[in-house]
């Protein structure tokens, strides 16, 4: 009877053997009809090859079905659902990870070879696409418990030692009024002892952030940042590097009027010979000092730049403590970054 298990013939069906397409009630009956009929309970395997006497002979006219046939139907079925899945992700994160441009007269096409811009603590942050790795690696933004602003950070670390791939580490909730040797985190920490050996074998190594500070300033280790044109709106990589004081200058200081893409990236060495051939290290232009990006620069570039703005301000005393105040960064009036 349709609609009876096919092994009990009393209950209802609530199963279908993938196999043999055998309509069972119960796991009981799906073992008895293996044990019986000796199916293995397995689907065909839809790539392999079928003769079409053998597709004709499975014809089933009690039951009007073809378990072959079945079988290619579901397989195809599967196929065309998988790529219409594909197809709709596939749009739906062009759609987030492109710019958008557009050609009518409101709202005018932006070239593709400039970068969006903002500046962020008077830092000169080029923006990139959303979807791109180092966009959504980004967790820079206005931490409002601390009262200050926090940065990511890339940490690129280069060995003394030939052959060894130079270690790259991204931290973030970097404080912008911690030096760099603050900044850097029992992570990074370890990795410089393991590539500039800051320890003997038999030497304990410090467990405070305070003491592991204090060993990164001894250490005579060398930090580097990339070079930008001042005011650029290439999001293009830089081989130049120009060198950073580790230990008396906040990150706000360090990085104030330079240019990062989405944000910073620090390279250590012990010594400058330990740099790759690839990069050059110079000396840094004067002009990159001596101007702060606003909306009166000459060039007209900054005009256009969207600038994030609030009317937050900072307080040292609150955050920071007496220690960091001695420093006379002043940062005024923030800029904050409200992630999306």
């Amino acid at each position: 009877m349709v609609g009876l298990c096919e092994v009990c013939q009393e209950v209802e069906f609530r199963y279908t053997c993938p196999r043999c397409l055998k309509k069972t009630c119960s796991l009981q009956c799906s073992k008895d009809h293996k044990a019986k009929e000796g199916c293995s309970g397995v689907a065909h395997d839809p790539t392999s090859y079928i003769s079409s006497e053998q597709l004709k002979n499975e014809d089933d006219e009690e039951h009007e079905s073809n378990l072959l046939v079945q079988r290619d139907y579901n397989f195809l079925t599967q196929i065309k659902r998988t790529v219409e899945l594909h197809k709709r992700d596939g749009k739906a994160k062009n759609k987030r990870s492109l710019n958008i441009s557009y050609t009518d007269s409101k709202r005018p096409r932006v070239e593709e070879s400039q970068s969006r811009r903002v500046i962020r603590r008077g830092v000169n942050c080029l923006t990139l696409p959303r979807g791109m790795q180092r966009s959504l690696a980004n967790k820079s933004k206005w931490d409002k418990p601390l009262d200050l602003f926090v940065w990511s950070i890339e940490w690129v670390l280069f060995s003394s030692k030939d052959g060894i791939e130079p270690f790259v580490h991204v931290s973030h909730r970097i404080k912008e009024t911690d030096s760099i040797v603050e900044s850097m985190g029992k992570i990074i920490y370890d990795k410089c002892c393991e590539f500039y050996q800051l320890h003997s074998s038999d030497e304990e190594r410090p467990q405070t952030k305070e003491d592991r500070t204090e060993g990164l300033v001894k250490s005579g280790l060398c930090f580097y940042t990339k070079w930008f044109p001042y005011n650029t709106l290439e999001a293009l990589d830089s081989r130049k590097l120009v060198r950073l004081d580790p230990s008396n200058k906040s990150i706000a200081e360090l990085f104030r009027n330079r240019t990062v893409i989405e944000f910073p990236t620090i390279f250590v060495a012990n010594q400058e010979s330990s740099i790759p051939s690839q990069y050059t290290v110079i000396e840094e232009p004067d002009s990159s000092w001596s101007k702060t990006p606003t909306e009166g620069d000459a060039d007209g570039v900054s005009a256009e730049a969207p600038v994030e703005e609030s009317s937050k301000v900072m307080v040292p005393a609150q955050t920071m403590g007496s220690e960091s105040d001695s420093d006379g960064y002043d940062p005024g009036v923030t800029m904050d970054f409200l992630a999306d």
